[in-house]
């Protein structure tokens, strides 16, 4: 047999079928050394289809084994933290009814909105889910930014809402209403990835999934406090406040449930809806919340917004060094 054929071991078979085909080869390259004629050529050619049909095959086996991994069940305790951690974010929802006095409606009305000012200030929490480190086992991997994908979804948001509002709004009264029912949509759209989060990080362990509970609800009561707010400005009665709260805080519990049935590539799949909430809380901050402070004439009371603005942005700075530890 000719060491040509005897470096393709998985094709050994095709010596065996043609044994008389290669001793003619044999013979005619010992009468004509140098010569390849054209039934080794042929050979050649078979052969050499054979190795590569087989080694596609197996790539294509690996390849298929890489992307449809063997499914692994959530286990029942993973879905209990879940559950258990999104119930304490919805909780959250129905904490400013249950803290603040019961004649508390004109006061939230004049002081709830120097908090919410400072709401837009939360959208860098967008934006961190294009630079923060993604520990995957034991290396970490940077996330490029996309600044012109991060700028076009916030930019989106915005005029979204804007357009909502120039559609709907006629009279004063329907543009806070309208500004409430845009504000719990936006909540409802950021509890949703709140949720994502909750279901991604308890998939990793119970401890870094409380860890990431109670940092989502570190930021979330104080604005829970400035949602509460806008409903009552909206002349929504304390009930439907606490209602309408606990609507959008349930999308939280749906974002987790997501998480859990798709594992943690839901909460990637997701990261564009992070700016586009922030550009619908940017409209309503500039929008319906800073015309307002400034038909502000008052002295003292400009005094106390200036106060509280400030008072918002150490919170958020906080909230964020918080989140970065």
């Amino acid at each position: 047999m000719s060491p040509f054929l005897l470096k393709i071991p998985s094709l050994t078979w095709f010596a065996g079928n043609g044994t008389d085909a290669v001793s003619r080869v044999q013979k005619r390259q010992e009468n004509h050394p140098g010569m390849i004629c054209s039934e080794n050529r042929a050979n050649y050619r078979l052969l050499y289809k054979a190795g590569a049909e087989e080694e596609l095959r197996r790539e294509a086996a690996e390849i298929s084994r890489l992307l449809n991994p063997p499914k692994v069940e959530v286990p029942y305790s993973t879905w209990l933290w879940s559950l258990f951690g999104c119930s304490l974010v919805v909780l959250s929802g129905i904490l400013p009814a249950l803290i603040l006095p019961a004649n508390s409606s004109e006061y939230l009305q004049t002081q709830g909105k120097f908090l919410n000012k400072c709401r837009f200030f939360l959208s860098p929490e967008a934006y961190a889910v294009f630079v923060q480190k993604e520990k995957q086992s034991e290396s970490v991997a940077f996330v490029r930014i996309d600044i012109d994908r991060i700028g076009f979804c916030t930019l989106g948001g915005l005029l979204v809402c804007s357009f909502i509002e120039k559609l709907c709004s006629t009279t004063e009264e329907s543009q806070h209403r309208i500004c409430a029912i845009m504000n719990l949509c936006a909540n409802l759209v950021d509890n949703f990835t709140h949720g994502l989060a909750v279901g991604a990080s308890f998939l990793i362990s119970p401890k870094f999934g409380l860890m990431t509970t109670f940092a989502i609800l570190v930021h979330e009561i104080p604005h829970e406090v400035s949602d509460f707010a806008i409903l009552l400005r909206a002349d929504f009665n304390k009930i439907d406040a606490v209602k309408a709260q606990l609507v959008t805080a349930s999308g939280g519990v749906l974002g987790a449930v997501v998480a859990l049935y798709l594992r943690s590539g839901a909460v990637q799949s997701a990261d564009w809806i992070l700016p586009f909430t922030a550009g619908g809380f940017i409209n309503i901050a500039l929008a319906q919340i800073l015309p307002e402070l400034n038909r502000e004439t008052n002295r003292k009371q400009n005094l106390r917004q200036l106060a509280m603005i400030v008072l918002g942005l150490g919170v958020m700075a906080a909230v964020n060094r918080f989140h970065v530890a």
